[in-house]
């Protein structure tokens, strides 16, 4: 090198001889010197202890809600900043590992100068790396820079995998609220204060239905909508079971055995009438004019028999309250009954098993519902003890005994006896026994006909009629409240580990090449210490074949170089 920084003068650069500086005047420096690895042993060290604290913040956050996460910017963007800082760290030892293999490379014997170029291309970045792996696979050459220039590369997906970790799921979150209401009951007990039986002579067929049930029963005979009465203001959900009393109806086709038991008078030609009972006991009437009218439809009702009779007469009817017999035929144009049908129905006391019930907005669901197994075909009793008689205007209590059948403790039951004669005379009323005769005739006793008459499935709305009777115990003046718990939706991290092996392996892989590329260069004692410098490239001349140096202390080089300034020609 020429010139002063006393005198500075402009000329140009020209390597001084090889010859001026002999190679044995290089002194190794231990790697853990500022004129070492240093700084390299510092980076890589501080790379792995941001690795290691992503891998503790992910610990502490996997699970955790996001509204927990106070840091002011979102996890992601603090793991960004992270794993920026790592890879830029971990990636600057790289670089200068790739640069002093370099001079590793062209100590162990003679090659191509622009392998030179290849070097500091691939310490500079991830393409100038792909060029010269692809290089190295061309030549099938590999060595230990083809490890850090495979590392550069690999770098590229550091970032994209850490992000990959962070998985922003959402789960229920459960919170008791007396805002969730399921009804269920034990009892049915309704009030109906009329004045019915506050006097001696009132006769308890005159006792009526409450109101509620009564609705029930038209709402699920018409097949109206049965949505329950429960209160959730948004999700809900009610853990554990619930046994709660109800009604069940159960439907079958009687015809062949009714029709058998038809007896009729009269003619076709002027008037005809057909009496016949179903199987159950039940009388049913059809009439019909030659080309005048016909029975469309009939239904009758035959309750369990009240009034003067024993404690065992009337329970051994339980639990079937009502029979339903059910008329019903098409006629032709001239008045010719045809696919004549005739259904029997009863109506019977009972309990359900609701479980897990769900609710969202006006949309209600049981993980599972089933009927009560009580062990026994009648389970239910009389408080009045054995050989009571029943009189017309006595308040009677009937009930179940708390029992246990197999893992179900089934609470005990009731219902008053004014309330199941008050559904016996809403069942017999003419609002349920009704008849519907086509043509030239004056129905004044229709009720409930237009709701069963023609195809209409009579078991599907029997069975509505339960449900809606049983809703109506459920939620009306017996029944009581199960509260629930709330379900709001929260978003959490979920921590994907599998994504995080990427950059653990890249960051390890970089660890290993760093500690081999310092034992390889220590071992290569002849080699100075020029890592990626450009101006070490600057203080060599090549001569016949080989590079000579006029010094291989890079800080010599750098006195050097800030001694003396050059310029381009």
């Amino acid at each position: 090198m020429a010139g002063s920084a006393r005198n500075p003068q402009t000329h140009s650069y020209e390597p001084a001889p090889g010859y001026e500086e002999s190679f044995a005047g290089y002194k190794r420096h231990p790697p853990w010197s500022r004129k070492g690895w240093l700084l390299e042993i510092l980076t890589s060290t501080i790379a792995l202890c941001l690795l290691a604290g992503i891998i503790v913040i992910f610990s502490f956050m996997d699970g955790d809600p996001l509204s927990d996460w106070e840091v002011g910017l979102s996890p992601n963007a603090w793991i960004a900043i992270l794993t920026t800082a790592c890879t830029a760290l971990f990636m600057h030892g790289v670089s200068a590992f790739i640069g002093q293999y370099k001079w590793l490379y062209y100590m162990e014997g003679s090659h191509q100068l622009a392998d030179l170029e290849k070097f500091d291309e691939a310490s500079r970045g991830p393409w100038g790396s792909f060029m010269f792996l692809l290089n190295r696979i061309q030549k099938m050459i590999w060595s230990a820079a083809s490890i850090g220039a495979l590392i550069t590369i690999l770098q590229l997906t550091f970032t994209p995998f850490t992000q990959q970790v962070i998985q922003l799921l959402q789960r229920d979150v459960f919170s008791a609220a007396n805002t969730a209401i399921l009804g269920y009951t034990h009892n049915y007990n309704a009030s109906l204060d009329r004045g019915l039986t506050r006097l001696d002579n009132s006769r308890i067929e005159n006792y009526p239905v409450d109101p509620g049930m009564q609705g029930a029963i038209i709402q699920g005979l018409y097949g109206i909508d049965l949505t329950e009465s429960f209160t959730c203001p948004g999700a809900c959900q009610w853990n554990g079971s619930y046994i709660s009393l109800g009604f069940k109806a159960e439907c079958k086709d009687v015809t062949k055995a009714t029709m058998q038991t038809a007896t009729c008078n009269g003619s076709i030609e002027s008037l005809q009438q057909c009496n016949m009972t179903t199987p159950a006991g039940v009388n049913l009437t059809s009439r019909a004019w030659n080309t005048d009218y016909a029975t469309v439809y009939a239904m009758n009702a035959f309750a369990f028999p009240f009034g003067k009779q024993t404690v065992e007469t009337i329970t051994n009817e339980l639990p079937e309250i009502v029979r339903f017999g059910i008329y019903r035929s098409t006629v032709d144009s001239g008045f010719r009954m045809h696919d004549i049908n005739i259904t029997d129905c009863a109506l019977s006391l009972t309990a359900y098993e609701y479980t897990d019930a769900k609710a969202n907005g006006s949309s209600l669901s049981f993980g599972n519902k089933r009927e009560v197994d009580f062990g026994v075909k009648n389970p239910w009793k009389y408080t009045g003890g054995t050989g009571s008689v029943f009189t017309q205007n006595q308040n009677l209590d009937l009930y179940t005994n708390e029992t246990i059948n197999g893992n179900m403790t089934i609470p005990a039951l009731g219902v008053t006896y004014l309330n199941l004669y008050g559904l016996r005379n809403f069942f017999q009323s003419t609002t349920m026994v009704t008849e519907w005769v086509l043509g030239n005739f004056v129905n004044t006793n229709s009720g409930v006909a237009t709701s069963l008459a023609g195809d209409v499935d009579i078991g599907d709305r029997f069975d509505k009629m339960a449900i809606s009777m049983t809703n109506n115990l459920r939620y009306g003046t017996s029944g009581k409240a199960a509260f629930g718990d709330m379900i709001e939706k929260e978003t959490y991290i979920h921590i994907r580990w599998g994504f995080f092996v990427v950059p653990c392996f890249i960051e390890l892989l970089a660890v290993v090449f760093a500690v081999s590329s310092m034992v390889q260069n220590w071992r290569s004692r002849r080699v100075p210490l020029w890592k990626s410098s450009v101006l070490a490239v600057l203080a060599c001349q090549y001569e016949n074949g080989k590079l000579f140096s006029t010094s291989k202390d890079i800080k010599r080089i750098y006195e050097e170089a800030e001694k003396n300034e050059a310029e381009l020609h």
